[in-house]
């Protein structure tokens, strides 16, 4: 019996020890990528980026802006002019005819646009706000999916406190392969739900001079 006992707690031994040595492992070969030499044309920019007081300047990516002012506009003027058909309908037939025939059938193009104009901004602004105050972790790419027009990641980081978080994000770019690397912006008291990477945010540091990192 005691024999068998022995076994079991050097099974488990032996268990833990390969954990921690692949989490060590791991951690190794994330600080590795961080400072290889593919990555050197962007390490003074990250630099810079982490050096940078806080709140950091923050811009919509060019690709993005155009397509926020269009789907702000539209989610504006499209309530407005049902709105405005509602009222020239009420006004040249009975009220009752209006509210069978027209009112029922036009308040998804009244009501779901401002929602989903809430939810568009309430996500412009999570990015910003980790863009411009969050903590800045270099994340290696592990996994790559392709999706429709674009991609979807999956990339490891280490935290200010040395976890290591494992996330997804979408590559619209399609530039991210296994193994490269890509800057996340991370809350640090909440890093595996409040985070994004740089490639799948709406927004970009801007206007901060690259620096060379220390020798």
């Amino acid at each position: 019996m005691y024999g068998n006992a022995t076994s079991r707690d050097l099974c488990a031994v032996s268990a833990l020890q390969s954990t921690f040595s692949r989490s060590g492992f791991i951690r190794n070969r994330i600080k590795e990528v961080a400072i290889s030499p593919h990555v050197q044309r962007n390490h003074g920019q990250w630099n810079a980026w982490i050096a940078c007081p806080r709140p950091r300047p923050a811009r919509l990516k060019r690709g993005y802006r155009f397509w926020a002012a269009l789907l702000t506009a539209a989610h504006v003027i499209v309530p407005v002019l049902v709105v405005g058909f509602l009222i020239v309908e009420w006004r040249a037939h009975q009220p009752l005819q209006v509210m069978n025939a027209d009112f029922w059938g036009s308040m998804p193009f009244v009501v779901l646009p401002p929602i989903l104009l809430l939810l568009m901004f309430w996500i412009l602004c999570w990015h910003r706000r980790l863009v411009t105050h969050g903590e800045i972790a270099i994340g290696k790419v592990t996994d790559v999916r392709l999706r429709g027009r674009g991609s979807v990641i999956t990339y490891e980081f280490l935290d200010r406190s040395g976890r290591l978080i494992t996330a997804s994000s979408p590559d619209n770019s399609r530039t991210l392969s296994v193994g490269m690397v890509v800057p996340v912006f991370y809350n640090p008291e909440t890093p595996q739900k409040d985070q994004v990477a740089l490639c799948g945010s709406f927004y970009e540091v801007s206007d901060v001079p690259a620096r060379q990192g220390p020798d």
